[in-house]
């Protein structure tokens, strides 16, 4: 018992530093593994069993097609051309993140929903401010790019309750798809691949905090 109330007493200590709120009623919750976690107080997202996926949007940083160097444009001719197709990147992605979350949550024994109704969690994600490095195509002087950062994207997620519409969760990350240890090979296989891994990792992420959110109950009874 002693020990419960410390824990209380810990929890109430962390839900009062830096404590945020946005206009629709979140408050920040610590989290060690995503930039922002916003939550409803009092809200179990445990307690849904189902989701509603919306389709994945993507939207590239604003510099991705417009800034001109040897990473991410042809370094053959024409020169200053983007080294692939925006539209069809930006398909791709979309389709990997939304395979990603639809596995992620099935693993976690949520049920895919395919409309709304009573119990089912509404789950809109985005990838904003997306850049890749190093192109697919290279000139006749250049036969391959190694780099440690395949590219980087802002992953963005809002979960409401697909009934109210009332927003329950809020989630954002700026997700730097690399390794560290060591260059690879960059070629448009192998930053599907790398982009890939990141959004599983990520999306597991999102499901392990959803149910874990009973802990953010506690920090509301240790308030009051």
């Amino acid at each position: 018992m002693r020990a419960l109330f410390i824990l209380v007493v810990l929890l109430a200590a962390a839900c009062a530093t830096e404590t945020k709120t946005t206009t629709d009623g979140l408050v920040s919750v610590s989290s060690g593994k995503f930039d922002e976690l916003y939550v409803r107080p009092q809200t179990d997202l445990s307690a849904y069993r189902s989701v509603l996926i919306e389709p994945v949007t993507v939207k590239f940083r604003s510099d991705f097609l417009t800034r001109k160097h040897g990473l991410n444009h042809l370094l053959a001719q024409p020169l200053h051309r983007p080294y692939q197709d925006p539209d069809s990147l930006a398909q791709d992605l979309a389709s990997l993140m939304q395979a990603s979350l639809v596995d992620a949550f099935r693993h976690a024994n949520y049920e895919i929903a395919a409309a709304p109704g009573p119990g089912v969690l509404r789950i809109a994600a985005k990838i904003d401010e997306l850049y890749v490095n190093a192109p697919d195509e290279m000139s006749s002087s250049v036969r391959a790019t190694f780099n440690r950062d395949t590219g980087q994207a802002v992953l963005l997620l809002d979960a409401s309750d697909a009934v109210s519409g009332n927003t329950l969760a809020r989630i954002a990350h700026l997700n730097i798809v690399r390794e560290v240890t060591r260059a690879n090979l960059a070629n448009d296989t192998t930053n599907r691949f790398w982009f890939e891994t990141a959004f599983r990792r990520w999306a597991s992420n999102v499901t392990d905090a959803f149910g874990g959110s009973r802990r953010t109950q506690v920090c509301d009874a240790a308030q009051r």
